[in-house]
């Protein structure tokens, strides 16, 4: 836990009590979960994988510090988790985060977050803070095993002692995150028989401060949760300053323990750590991301696996099937021929049987609906003995969802590469080569574009000045007609303090008068040094709007530090493909289906990939005539009956 921020708190104490608060759902599968939780697992991390034995130190100059790091990245990976070092720079100090995802099925990005911090201040840091790692390392070993509807990342932070920098680092390098909810573990070993937790966060975070106190309640056999109020010297800080919703978890005596920050914060110190009390800890963080994110704990159940994934559209004029195979956990046993998809185009949810393959394995195809439609669907089957299982879960107030659309089309992109002649309001805006200069404060600018030699930027040859005004960069008016699901992306390599002093923006406009903020800086330094890729969903403004104007602004400024500014390239706008493809049996995709396709639909019967080298732009699925979700040998005879009697 840093001790380089001053606390602001709240004077008042909330007592928790009654039914859970908002955000989050006691469930059994959160108990199912809980209960995996394993003193002998969490004590294990402790003591052989995270370097607290005494002499040990994970500063960030420490000999254990990278071990340490290198154990999490290893362990995160040994559950199946994709995972990775990723590396910053903050406050001219270099430092590497470590993450863990564990992508959502259902709302891929929605994300909620884990984490601790791994660095200590040059000691073994039993407490502080490798009781929060383990914790977030045991929520990870056991979550991992499961379906997820919301995303997960599990991270260990670095430098946090230094002033939370791997946690402002993270959120400077995901701007746009849909982060749902974040929470610290910090300091969650040490208690002399309080059995009590704390819980700090700002006002704006009580939702989640209530949710987690409800979980702890819940799930933390008998651990009492404290709410209080805000206390920015944790990870969750950045987060609750960029707007998310966040809080710390800490132990109540943290600000009693006898060994904080000393060389006696260690595994071996006698009768210092308590085992029990970091287990009911560990058991609370766990159930409530359970019940947050949608975790599907499996306990006697029907497990429903979908061999060729789930897709994110749907064709418009219907057909698009879904492979779905149907296993029984526990002691549930699935009945064979009772599998049905469950779906909902708008107007109310609708049932029909799937087509049984094998015993208990199906196909799903799912109806047509018009195009930029959602269309939501779950699936059910019954057990042996009659219980009807769903998956989610929670249907039908959970579900699947695919877009009915035949995928995503660019219909605007301008590279940069020559000058498209866009408004500049004053200042240093300018087209070219950025030289690199700048950087008096973050980085300097970039020596060329992201692809290319060129871009937008805000002073090609250094940072932005002092006390500016407002100055724009304004694109040539885009016609977006018949566009729908607009979304804008761009490159950008940005250099800007926080908010609370100076000010950048991304705007939008109809009609060149009137603008829409798409973005704006938060109240952290953004301090890019690689190109970034950053994409904004526009619809509300944008979609089918003849006349659309993007805008990137720089300034104001304050008459302090200065940073490079602004540089932008590779921008595009994309929206919902509503054109249908060629017509099935096209394999040649001259719009007809005749012998001309013959010789083409048996190289994508043989030899798919040979299929896509000699016609890269055609879609292979044309040859799914019988729309089963796959090319094979059981489109034979519907492709000569299209041929010989269309």
């Amino acid at each position: 836990m840093s001790t380089r921020r001053t606390f602001w708190l709240i004077v008042s104490v909330l007592v928790v009590t009654g039914g859970l608060a908002v955000g989050a759902v006691a469930s059994d599968m959160g108990k199912a979960a809980a209960d995996q939780v394993s003193q002998t697992s969490y004590d294990d991390f402790l003591a052989n994988w995270l370097y607290t034995r005494t002499g040990h130190s994970r500063g960030p100059s420490g000999a254990q510090h990278d071990p340490a790091r290198d154990n999490v990245l290893a362990l995160f990976q040994s559950y199946g988790l994709s995972a990775q070092l990723e590396p910053f720079v903050y406050s001219g100090k270099n430092g590497v985060n470590v993450i863990a995802t564990q992508v959502g099925t259902l709302y891929p990005s929605r994300v909620y977050i884990i984490g601790g911090h791994y660095d200590s201040v040059s000691n073994p840091g039993a407490d502080d803070n490798a009781s929060g790692v383990a914790a977030v390392l045991e929520c990870a070993r056991i979550l991992s095993q499961y379906q997820t509807n919301c995303t997960i990342k599990y991270i260990a932070f670095d430098l946090e002692e230094l002033g939370l920098y791997g946690s402002k680092a993270y959120v400077q390098m995901h701007p746009g995150e849909d982060i749902r909810g974040m929470i610290s573990a910090d300091m969650v070993c040490y208690d002399p028989n309080t059995n009590k937790a704390r819980l700090y966060g700002r006002t704006a975070s009580n939702p989640i401060k209530n949710a987690l106190a409800a979980a702890i309640t819940e799930y933390g056999q008998g651990l009492t949760p404290n709410i209080l109020g805000q206390n920015d010297a944790s990870d969750h800080a950045p987060f609750e300053a960029a707007g998310y919703q966040a809080c710390l978890l800490i132990e109540d005596q943290v600000y009693n323990n006898p060994y904080y920050h000393t060389q006696t914060d260690c595994y071996d110190t006698p009768g210092y750590l308590n085992m029990p009390f970091a287990v009911k800890m560990t058991r609370s963080l766990c159930g409530w991301l359970v019940d947050a994110a949608g975790v599907q704990v499996l306990i006697n159940t029907l497990k429903f696996q979908y061999p060729s994934g789930l897709p994110e559209y749907c064709r418009p004029a219907g057909g698009t099937t879904i492979r779905v195979d149907v296993t029984g956990l526990g002691s549930a046993v699935p009945q064979p021929g009772t599998g049905m998809l469950h779906f909902n185009t708008g107007s109310g949810w609708q049932a029909m049987p799937m087509t049984e393959l094998s015993p208990n394995l199906y196909d799903g195809v799912l109806p047509g609906a018009t195009c930029g439609t959602e269309v939501r669907y779950y699936f059910s089957a019954q057990a042996v003995g009659g219980q009807v299982f769903t998956d989610p879960s929670q249907a039908p107030n959970a579900s699947y969802a695919a877009t009915a659309a035949y995928g995503v089309t660019t219909f605007y992109e301008n590279t940069l590469d020559t000058n498209p002649g866009w408004a500049i309001s004053g200042g240093l805006w300018a087209f070219g080569r950025p030289t690199g200069g700048g950087g008096a404060y973050g980085g300097p600018d970039p020596t060329s574009g992201h692809t290319g030699l060129n871009v937008y930027g805000y002073n090609l040859n250094g940072d932005y000045t002092n006390n500016m005004p407002e100055y724009h960069l304004t694109s040539t008016a885009i016609d977006c007609t018949g566009a729908f699901r607009t979304k804008l992306s761009f490159w950008r390599w940005l250099g800007v303090e926080r908010s609370q002093y100076d000010h950048a923006y991304v705007r939008i406009s109809t009609n060149g008068t009137t603008w829409t903020n798409v973005w704006s800086n938060p109240d952290s330094e953004i301090a890019d040094t690689e190109w970034k890729a950053l994409e904004y969903d526009i619809a509300a403004i944008a979609d089918n709007q003849p006349t659309v104007y993007l805008r990137w602004t720089m300034g104001t400024t304050d008459s302090g530090w200065t940073y490079c500014g602004w540089n932008i390239d590779d921008v595009k706008l994309t929206a919902l493909d509503c054109t249908a493809p060629w017509p099935l049996g096209d394999l040649n995709c001259d719009t007809l289906v005749d012998f001309g396709d013959i010789n083409p639909f048996v190289l994508a019967l043989t030899n798919p990939a040979g299929y896509a080298a000699a016609f890269p732009s055609c879609n292979i699925m044309n040859g799914d005539i019988n729309q089963d979700g796959f090319v094979d040998f059981g489109d034979i005879n519907p492709f000569v009956l299209l041929l010989t009697n269309p």
